[in-house]
């Protein structure tokens, strides 16, 4: 028996080897695929390269391709709304920061693969896991490059690292406190974004995560087919 164990591990390790770049990454969106409806209740905290910091929290709806997010705090702000349909590899708003924190727009936009070349790079040890190494090249000159970092064992995205578009390090995008939800894909807890040029970090955190269309105001609710 563990003779035969040990050959499926190895037949899974030699497969996985054999997938090239693109086909990690559409097999990792597959797996991790974001729920029909969600509701989640978010604190952003920002802190500056001094140590200093400020909160902001907010409301995030989702259905389907459709996400937005809702200002609670600061009050001035209240009720502002950020769309985040906007499709990874177009050039509008992507840079756009959320409510001045290290997080853009683009951070959170759905992931354009025909608009990118997926290269496998050598695998790397994060923590106590081996991950996947790929680099997300845009075919469009002037957009970012990115390096993505999955788990082996459940293609889970641990962390991303953004270069600007001189090819530079910029920011670093960490995932923690991976949870499985009720359908057993895992979410992570919070995201940290760091800023490899100034020092400062932001932090979001999900206090709360809902998956329901019962969460949604009515305006946002459309029925698909």
């Amino acid at each position: 028996m563990r003779s035969f164990i040990l050959f499926c591990a190895w037949c899974i390790a030699s497969l996985a080897q054999a997938q090239d770049g693109r086909a990690l990454v559409e097999d990792s969106l597959r797996r991790h695929a974001a729920p029909p409806h969600v509701y989640l209740e978010l604190a952003l905290v920002i802190h500056d390269a001094q140590g200093r910091y400020n909160v902001r929290t907010f409301r995030h709806y989702g259905q389907q391709d459709d996400h937005w997010l809702v200002v609670d705090t600061p009050p001035d702000l209240r009720g502002a709304t950020i769309h985040l349909n906007t499709e990874r590899g177009s050039r509008d708003v992507l840079a756009s920061p959320i409510l001045g924190s290290g997080f853009r727009i683009g951070d959170f936009a759905r992931e354009a693969l025909e608009a990118h070349d997926y290269r496998r790079r050598d695998d790397e040890m994060l923590g106590r896991q081996l991950h996947f190494v790929v680099d997300a090249l845009p075919h469009q000159p002037g957009q970012p490059a990115r390096r993505l970092y999955l788990r082996q064992d459940n293609l889970f995205v641990s962390r991303i690292d953004h270069r600007d578009v001189d090819g530079q390090p910029a920011r670093r995008q960490s995932f923690h406190n991976p949870r499985p939800d009720e359908s057993g894909v895992w979410r992570p807890g919070m995201i940290l974004m760091e800023d490899l040029r100034d020092g400062r970090r932001s932090l979001l955190k999900v206090e709360r995560r809902v998956h329901s269309p019962d969460y949604l105001p009515a305006a946002m609710v459309t029925v698909r087919p």
